[in-house]
């Protein structure tokens, strides 16, 4: 499998990932995993923000995964067994009511490993879970605790960050997660569209394998 990989993430259903993400990835045949939370207050706060469900099963039908990030993104390290199964199974009726594939990769929503949700994460299906920890997913590591490397402008240290990563270990792949390209309601973790482009047009000149959660799993 030696190749350096790139496992690409896109956190919170932000409607620029549908006009300025999605083009792009097409362009270059690269696989990324879209993780779905659609906690009501973002809605009103901040209305077009947010992807519709028409529009992620539009994503899902051009081949791209979508995972759940629970429906309302609360840390569940302070959540019992039975307030993560319901924030999972909201999140899972959610994208039935449009045709969505039931999720086999989950985000712990805000990033943080929540050591008491991974039985629920088991029980409820889902396969893979990524933190926000760094490091590099190899066949050595928790399928429940996948590292990633969090770019965003401010942040943009992180993509050379991973790609170095990627490329000291080729039977493994970093994982780079984005929110918004834009992200209007939480700027401290947007990423303006000229930065992501220049990031996909690096990987894509350098050869790298660009998939999504389960994409990297098969592999392995």
């Amino acid at each position: 499998m030696a190749q350096k990989t790139i496992v690409l993430t896109f956190d919170d259903a932000c409607s620029s990932h549908l006009s300025k993400v999605v083009p792009l990835l097409k362009k270059f045949g690269f696989g990324a995993t879209f993780f779905i939370s659609r906690p009501a207050a973002w809605f009103e706060k901040f209305p077009g923000a947010y992807l519709t469900g028409e529009e992620i099963a539009e994503i899902s039908r051009s081949g791209f995964e979508i995972g759940n990030h629970t429906m309302n993104h609360p840390d569940l390290r302070g959540k019992s067994s039975d307030e993560c199964r319901e924030e999972l199974q909201l999140m899972d009726d959610f994208l039935a009511q449009y045709g969505i594939p039931k999720a086999r990769s989950f985000a712990y929503p805000g990033g943080p490993y929540a050591g008491n949700a991974v039985p629920v994460l088991r029980s409820h299906g889902l396969s893979f879970a990524r933190t926000t920890e760094h490091g590099v997913w190899n066949r050595d590591t928790d399928l429940m605790r996948i590292p990633c490397y969090a770019v965003c402008d401010k942040d943009a240290d992180f993509f050379e960050k991973a790609v170095s990563a990627a490329e000291c270990d080729t039977d493994g792949a970093a994982v780079i997660l984005y929110h918004g390209v834009p992200d209007e309601p939480h700027p401290w973790c947007s990423t303006t569209a000229e930065l992501f482009e220049s990031h996909m047009n690096y990987l894509y000149d350098n050869d790298f394998r660009v998939v999504s959660m389960a994409g990297f799993a098969s592999l392995l």
